[in-house]
């Protein structure tokens, strides 16, 4: 087992005994504990350095750096994977998102993350396979949290689709409301549905859409459309179609 780990062996959900958590939290501040697992991460595993290694900044090539999270690029001999780090270095960043994401009683956000990306693949749609999503806490607190996912080819929707020409602009925008309206009709909400959280990929006949980025979703009865989360998905992803001179 590497240093940095506490995994079960196989599993591809973790799950712990409160009162174990308990005690890692108190005896192994340092430790980043996995809460999921896919199916490929004992393979890709063998490729990768420490999960503690790969939680650091000045590993890997950068490709997002920001105050409080950064994501890496790493190459493996099995393809790249992306490392997406939430820091809450400080308790004061800490209790901030005490409401949200980082209390004891709270999901973690790669967590989400993860469950998100698992759905959707589970349910025919493009999305990176999620690798594993872990957690370190103090004092049950979230101080840093991981998500590890397997590179999926394609760009931002948010950078392709203003080099593109009118009609395949237009294409493009069309497929994204058919994705998100086929997401609804699933009873998935994504409430975090921007074009920079779609990688698109052109093909033969068309367009592969990936989503990424969903800690927000939310489940409501398959088969409703009309509901106030719905809408509101379509509040935020029509402006930014309308900002890249994509028509209905």
């Amino acid at each position: 087992m590497r240093a940095g780990f506490l995994e079960r062996p196989g599993a591809h959900q973790v799950t712990t005994d409160p009162n174990v958590a308990a005690i890692l939290v108190t005896r192994f501040p340092t430790v980043l504990h996995l809460l999921r697992t896919g199916a490929a991460w004992p393979a890709r595993r063998a490729e990768l350095p420490s999960l503690d290694e790969l939680a650091r900044r000045d590993n890997g090539v950068a490709v997002v750096d920001g105050r409080t999270s950064f994501v890496r690029r790493h190459a493996t001999p099995s393809g790249d994977v992306f490392v997406k780090v939430y820091e809450y270095v400080t308790w004061a960043s800490r209790l901030r998102g005490c409401a949200r994401r980082t209390a004891p009683w709270a999901t973690p956000r790669p967590v989400r993350e993860f469950d998100a990306l698992q759905w959707l693949r589970q349910h025919g749609f493009h999305a990176p396979a999620p690798l594993l999503a872990a957690a370190r806490r103090r004092l049950g607190f979230v101080a840093h949290a991981v998500l590890v996912t397997a590179a999926w080819p394609g760009q931002p929707a948010s950078a392709v689709l203003p080099t593109l020409p009118v009609v395949e602009r237009n294409a493009l925008a069309n497929a994204i409301r058919q994705l998100l309206s086929e997401l609804h009709e699933l009873g998935f909400r994504d409430r975090n549905f921007d074009l920079r959280n779609l990688l698109v990929q052109r093909t033969p006949t068309g367009w592969h859409i990936a989503k990424i980025d969903s800690p927000r979703h939310r489940f409501v009865r398959p088969g409703t459309t009309g509901d106030r989360l719905a809408a509101a998905d379509w509040r935020r992803l029509e402006p930014q179609l309308a900002a890249c001179e994509c028509t209905p």
